[in-house]
């Protein structure tokens, strides 16, 4: 079928995309300039930019602090990761968290650039900790139970599984019996954990005969819209949930 988008048309339209990408609010105390760049909770990066004659100052307004924080982190843990990104970018970091730097007009963009970049880099290794941490203790939970219920031969952690892409993925726990696998990978209330379970699930579903798949949710609350996309790719359970709904999930007899 002939494309009927002129060029005109395609550039438009991608115009059109890239401006959704970054926007920009204005206000009294300066302008607030949100990003494409993402914090683990799934939220944009946002910048604030002010004007300090014969500079502009841009700040992150410890959004990036703030994020680490409803993650757990206090003034002293956020310090000891944020102060060595600063002091990497040529930044500085403010005694309430935020990253700054005052620039001239022609080194504004890449002020921004490097401002968000900061905020978002030291959220993502907290993160990272945090999702580590908690991924490692649900599943031990889930592999204890799934081993009480189906035998220690039959459950598996860390299973490799061959997705219709060719892609080997790391499943978390698997019970095994036969030719019979059913799939459990947990999933923390972060972007990058709820992507990756995505990731592995949607290219095993789109196998002849893919096996069951169980996202194991590791706390009741902080999912949102997540749980509809988790859905679309398998079952959901809570970590805690009975024996039943494990047996129920894993669909072997």
């Amino acid at each position: 079928m002939a494309d009927i988008l002129t060029q005109i048309d395609f550039e438009a339209i991608v115009s059109r995309a890239v401006g959704q990408l970054v926007s920009v609010r204005h206000d009294p105390s300066g302008s607030f300039v949100t990003t494409s760049s993402m914090y683990p909770s799934g939220g944009a990066v946002v910048v604030w930019v002010r004007r300090e004659p014969p500079y502009f100052f841009v700040s992150d307004f410890g959004f990036g602090y703030q994020e680490c924080a409803i993650m757990g982190a206090d003034k002293r843990q956020y310090a000891r990761r944020a102060e060595p990104t600063a002091e990497a970018a040529g930044i500085t970091l403010s005694r309430d968290g935020a990253f700054e730097i005052a620039v001239s007009e022609a080194q504004l963009p890449g002020a921004i650039k490097t401002v968000a970049a900061c905020s978002q880099e030291v959220a993502l290794k907290f993160a990272h900790r945090i999702f580590q941490r908690q991924r490692a203790d649900v599943r031990d939970l889930v592999f204890d139970k799934l081993e009480r219920l189906f035998g220690a031969s039959s459950v598996a952690k860390d299973y490799d599984f061959l997705g219709a892409s060719t892609s080997h993925w790391h499943i978390d726990v698997a019970v095994v019996r036969g030719d019979d696998v059913s799939l459990f990978d947990t999933v923390t209330p972060w972007a990058q954990s709820v992507a990756f379970t995505l990731a592995k699930f949607g290219d095993i579903r789109l196998l002849d005969d893919p096996p069951s798949r169980t996202a194991v949710l590791s706390q009741k609350s902080g999912y949102g819209s997540w749980l509809a996309a988790l859905a679309q790719n398998g079952s959901i359970l809570q970590a805690a949930a009975n024996d039943d709904a494990y047996k129920q999930a894993s669909r072997l007899q």
